[in-house]
């Protein structure tokens, strides 16, 4: 059997999301990956990283990392708004990007990377790992299947409650978001993602979204209430300050369907669905979209984009108020 090609890739930003979320995948994707070059705003984070994975070459800069010819592809775990210039940057130097999400800090910027990534003969892979949950797509293949019946009602509420002993609170470019909403998009664009997989797209949406705590950079409560294109009725309600049981819940005509990370209930029936890392998986279709030439469908930068403008329209809604006053 020939071996494998590994693709050579550069480590750009040594942050909670390389060294906690991707690296474990690559570990066990050596035979697909080497890490060949690394590099981060400090030069410390950049050679803690390096050994941590056989000490690869640490770069003072981006730049000298693209120019060293020693990487195929790089992976971006930055702060949102250097995407853009991050992946133009790449994509000048003929070097493929996985880039985390979400794709920009806005729709607006967000449609330049789709503009670059459609110019280039190079992928862009917007790091989207909801789109490779296993429970996600058993869900989406009931509801298709007609289990369910129709599907009407989609309702999904999620109170992660944050405080100051998560990590995520901390960042520097978390506590001043320049991306739409702030934690809205940062963490909203992946239950968008699940939502649209499972459902298909979305029509319109009107949403209240606020401000609760002042530990949290930017918006950290929305509640919304939205149309899919096949006419289910949608409510999405999350707060990232404010602690509760997650729900997640699809009812159709002649059925309900509600959903966790490790299993799906249908009606009564308990369907056990087994977990699987999904930045591995991600990281395993990049490969294949880079080295084998599967169609880029789950790290489209055009499916990232409908992600954040879900989002976007949320914090952007003006909520078509009718007060109960003007009534009486």
């Amino acid at each position: 059997m020939k071996p494998l090609r590994k693709i050579r890739l550069g480590i750009v930003g040594c942050g909670i999301a390389a060294r906690e979320l991707h690296l474990p995948a690559l570990k066990n994707l050596s035979h697909l990956f080497e890490i060949t070059a690394v590099t981060s705003r400090t030069r410390s984070h950049a050679e803690e990283f390096a050994k941590m994975v056989g000490n690869p070459a640490v770069f003072d800069s981006y730049e000298e990392l693209l120019e060293s010819g020693l990487v195929d592809a790089v992976d971006l775990t930055l702060p949102v708004e250097l995407n853009l210039p991050f992946i133009e940057k790449a994509l000048r130097k003929g070097v493929h990007v996985i880039c985390e999400k979400p794709i920009s800090t806005d729709v607006e910027t967000g449609k330049k990377v789709v503009e670059l990534s459609e110019k280039s003969e190079k992928t862009v892979y917007i790091a989207e790992n909801f789109r490779h949950v296993p429970a996600f797509w058993k869900a989406k293949e009931l509801v298709e299947s007609g289990a369910i019946g129709d599907p009407v009602f989609m309702n999904w509420q999620i109170w992660v409650g944050m405080d100051e002993n998560n990590k995520y609170v901390h960042t520097d470019w978390r506590k001043k978001p320049k991306h739409v909403g702030g934690f809205l998009s940062d963490g909203g664009v992946h239950h968008a993602a699940a939502m649209r997989l499972i459902l298909g797209e979305i029509e319109w949406i009107s949403a209240v979204a606020k401000d609760l705590s002042p530990l949290l950079g930017g918006m950290d409560f929305l509640s919304s209430i939205f149309e899919f294109e096949n006419g289910t009725v949608g409510n999405y309600t999350i707060s990232y300050s404010l602690k509760g049981n997650e729900r997640f819940e699809i009812t159709g005509t002649k059925g309900k369907i509600s959903i966790s990370w490790d299993k799906i209930v249908l009606n009564e029936e308990e369907m056990k669905v087994p977990q699987e890392n999904s930045y591995q998986k991600e990281f395993e279709d990049f490969y294949q979209v880079v080295a084998e030439g599967k169609p880029n469908d789950l790290g489209s930068p055009v499916q990232a984009l409908k992600d954040l403008a879900f989002i976007e329209a949320c914090v952007r809604s003006a909520g078509n108020k009718v007060f109960v006053s003007s009534l009486l």
